[in-house]
C-alpha cells in the first residue's frame, strides 16, 4: 500500500484513556468470529439445546494451522500484555512531536514520525502506540533527525518508527491509533499530532498462528522513575536559566541565589535542564549546580 500522511485529529481524545462497555463488546466479538471457525460441537439430539457440560467433555478444539512462512517481526503486543493507557497521567497542553507517516501492506502497519518538546528540549525517551485505550507498542526515540534539532540543539535524535500486526489493533468504536511521547522520568504521558485510521484486515488474522515475532513484554510501563532531585546552593544573584544547552541560548527563567532544590530532567554536555515545583525551568551549567 503506498504511503499516505496521517491524518490530523484531536490531539488527546477524553475516550482514549477509558475502556467502554462497547469496547468490551467489540473485542468479545471478534473473539466470537475465530471461535465460529472452529470445529462443530459434538451431535445432540435435535430438539435438546448444547449445553455447558457438553462442550467442555468435547475437549479442547485442535490448535489454529500455523503460519507457514517467515516471521514478521513486529513492536507491538498482544494479550494481557497490553495495559489501558489511562494507568499513564495525561498531559496538558501543546503536544511533543507528530505522526508523520503511515503504511499498510496487509499483515503490519509502520508508523513513524518525531518526538520532543522543541520548546525546552526536554527528550522523549519513548513512544508509545495506543489502539481502542490500550497501549500496544512501545518504541525508543533515538533516530536522527536533523530537521528537529535545528528547532531545538537539544534534540539530537527525536525520531522514532513503530511496526504494528495488524491483530494487535483489533476492533473497537473508535478504529484509529494514536501516538504519544514519555520522558525519561516520570508517569506523563505527552500527546503527538495526528491519527491513523485503523486498516483494513485489522483483526481478523488469529493472535497466535506463528507469523508474528512480538516483544517478550512491553518496553515501558507507568511507574517508572521519577526524576532525581538536587539541593544547591547559589551564591551571589543566583543563575540563569535557558531555553537550551548553549551560552548563546536566551535567559528563560532566574534561580535566587541561597539554597534552592531542583529536579534534574535531562543532562547534555554539561548542561542540565532542570525545573523547580514553583514553575522555574530551563538549561544551566552542570558546574553551578553542585549540592547533593
Amino acid at each position: 500500500m503506498p504511503s499516505r500522511p496521517a491524518s490530523s485529529g484531536p490531539r488527546l481524545r477524553a475516550g482514549l484513556f477509558r475502556f467502554s462497555l462497547a469496547a468490551l463488546i467489540g473485542v468479545a466479538a471478534a473473539f466470537g468470529v475465530l471461535a465460529l471457525r472452529g470445529p462443530a460441537a459434538p451431535a445432540v439430539d435435535q430438539g435438546k439445546p448444547v449445553t455447558g457440560l457438553e462442550l467442555i467433555a468435547a475437549g479442547k478444539a485442535p490448535p489454529l494451522p500455523r503460519y507457514g512462512g517467515p516471521a514478521v517481526v513486529v513492536d507491538s503486543i498482544a494479550g494481557d500484555f497490553a495495559y489501558p493507557a489511562w494507568l499513564w497521567q495525561p498531559a496538558s497542553g501543546a503536544s511533543v512531536g507528530r505522526i508523520e507517516d503511515s503504511r499498510s501492506d496487509g499483515q503490519m502497519l509502520t508508523l513513524s514520525g518525531w518526538a520532543g518538546d522543541v520548546a525546552m528540549g526536554l527528550r522523549m525517551s519513548h513512544v508509545l502506540i495506543a489502539a481502542c485505550g490500550r497501549v500496544i507498542a512501545t518504541v525508543p526515540v533515538d533516530a536522527d533527525r536533523a530537521d528537529i534539532r535545528k528547532r531545538h540543539p537539544n534534540l539530537p535524535d527525536a525520531g522514532w518508527s513503530a511496526r504494528i500486526a495488524l491483530p494487535d489493533l483489533g476492533p473497537c468504536p473508535t478504529p484509529e491509533i494514536t501516538a504519544h511521547g514519555v520522558a525519561r522520568f516520570g508517569e506523563v504521558l505527552f500527546p503527538l499530532d495526528g491519527t491513523v485510521e485503523t486498516p483494513a484486515g485489522a483483526g481478523l488474522v488469529a493472535l497466535d498462528d506463528g507469523r508474528y515475532r512480538r516483544p517478550e513484554r512491553p518496553v515501558r510501563e507507568p511507574g517508572g522513575a521519577a526524576a532525581p532531585t538536587r539541593v544547591v546552593d547559589l551564591g551571589g544573584e543566583g543563575l540563569a536559566l535557558r531555553r537550551c544547552g548553549l551560552d548563546r541560548c536566551p535567559v528563560i527563567a532566574h534561580l535566587p541565589g541561597g539554597r534552592q532544590r531542583v529536579l534534574i530532567l535531562d543532562q547534555q554536555a554539561g548542561w542540565a535542564l532542570i525545573a523547580q515545583a514553583g514553575g522555574n525551568a530551563g538549561w544551566a551549567p552542570d558546574a553551578r549546580l553542585s549540592g547533593n
